[in-house]
């Protein structure tokens, strides 16, 4: 009788997931603020009320809460298992602006949930709105500017790493790109149209004030509160980084590994890095799409000694080397370990060519395509026994023709080297239009030739 497997989900995929519930939640807050352009009653009514309205019920706390620590733990561990610090600068942004975010949610959490669960603060934005325009509004609106460029931030980085490769992402790319500067923007709008409506109430309104503003006790709880939660999350970076700096003096006084780069480098690096995380410490140039998440294929190398004793694949490279068809010895450099000596060789070029094509690779993606290489049989001998102006004019003559076949029905051309035309299809198609393509430009290609053929005969 078989035995029952059950696929327990990757730590990356728990940490997407979480982190697409708290977008999502900042996405209903910003929409909510946004609201504010039709003034302070609207903004309590319509993004109060209704917008916000699931997110502050049991399920929807627990739901955020979890996520929140969920996510936050899980990216404490990411940075713990980071043997250094050396990382492309969108990765550290992400980074960065992570690790500063609990820092600016704290006093907005306590003052907008927990001030109002434990200390029996008002529940609305007028009260909320009243402490930032009237109050203290140069502290608490700066913090709160700061706090949603890092949250939003940090966020549309997050989604724009996970979807980069999904083609229909590629062609509707420049409307994400509007909606992530349009909704944070009209937010910031509502907000201080609402703060406006709110200052001018509460000056010429009587009890508007004396209705909304919290108690000096209520405040001083707030606050010590703030402080409190502010202080666990420092304590628990200093825990990770203290422990990052003992693993990483222990390793060093450990015997290393071995990294062969063969023909490039040979290097030595502490027991627990990835291969990877080697080629970053060591300034070794290797290709890297996706920043090490396993979700592309780009950082990929062939092991030439030391495949044996390196353990199996996970399931997210197990599952990336499967997409692509990597025969046996090729592995994915960002989720391997060695554990033993090892001799590599990426397999992707890690700089761009100098001239030439030039090809974004920050924005590739792995796809079947067809080519067709063309050229003429005994060039050489065509050219035998005719003027150079009758020779070039025969050889013109062809190139035009195989050219204007190829794009015709769909191609690309990516060469031209003399008699010889390299194009490839599929660019806007699937693979299978992408052959009929190819097909229907060799086709198109014969009767091109018969007719120069004829014409010069």
């Amino acid at each position: 009788m078989a035995a029952l497997r059950i696929k327990l989900p990757s730590a990356r995929s728990i940490r997407l997931t979480a982190g697409l519930i708290m977008f999502t939640y900042a996405s209903c807050h910003l929409i909510s603020h946004a609201t504010g352009l039709f003034l302070l009653n609207v903004i309590e009514r319509i993004g109060h009320d209704i917008i916000l309205a699931p997110w502050r019920t049991p399920l929807g706390l627990s739901l955020l809460l979890a996520a929140f620590l969920t996510h936050l733990g899980l990216g404490l561990w990411a940075l713990y298992r980071r043997r250094h610090l050396r990382m492309p600068a969108i990765e550290a942004w992400q980074l960065g602006l992570g690790l500063t975010i609990p820092l600016l949610l704290a006093p907005h959490v306590t003052d907008a949930r927990l001030g109002v669960l434990y200390y029996g603060l008002e529940d609305s934005y007028f009260r909320v709105l009243y402490v930032f325009w009237v109050l203290d509004p140069l502290t608490n609106l700066s913090r709160q500017l700061a706090l949603l460029i890092a949250v939003w931030t940090h966020g549309c980085i997050g989604i724009h790493m996970w979807l980069r490769y999904r083609p229909w992402y590629g062609r509707h790319v420049r409307w994400f790109a509007a909606a992530a500067i349009a909704l944070p923007a009209l937010a910031i709008l509502g907000v201080i149209n609402a703060g406006w409506d709110t200052v001018l109430r509460s000056a010429v309104e009587p009890g508007f004030s004396s209705a909304h503003s919290p108690s000096p006790a209520q405040g001083a709880d707030v606050a010590w509160l703030t402080f409190r939660l502010q202080l666990i999350y420092l304590v628990l970076l200093a825990g990770v980084l203290v422990l990052r700096s003992l693993r990483n003096a222990h390793e060093r006084h450990i015997k290393g590994i071995e990294i062969d780069y063969r023909a490039v480098r040979r290097i030595t690096v502490p027991r627990g890095f990835s291969i990877l995380e080697a080629s970053r410490w060591a300034s070794v140039p290797h290709a890297s799409v996706c920043g090490g998440r396993g979700r592309c294929t780009t950082c990929r190398v062939r092991v030439w000694r030391g495949l044996e004793d390196l353990a199996p694949p996970a399931p997210i490279e197990l599952a990336a080397l499967k997409r692509v068809g990597a025969p046996d010895g090729i592995r994915l450099a960002c989720q391997v370990r060695p554990t033993s000596d090892v001799s590599v060789t990426p397999l992707l070029p890690a700089t761009q060519p100098a001239g030439g094509w030039q090809l974004d690779i920050a924005e590739a993606r792995e796809r079947p395509i067809p080519a067709l290489n063309t050229d003429l049989r005994d060039s050489v001998r065509l050219a035998a026994g005719r003027l150079p102006f009758d020779a070039l004019f025969i050889l013109d003559r062809y190139v035009q023709a195989t050219s204007s076949a190829i794009l015709a029905n769909g191609g690309h051309i990516i060469s031209v080297a003399g008699d010889g035309i390299m194009s490839v299809f599929g660019a806007h198609t699937n693979a299978t239009t992408a052959a009929q393509q190819a097909l229907a430009a060799a086709a198109a290609i014969w009767r091109n030739i018969d007719q120069i053929s004829t014409e010069l005969a």
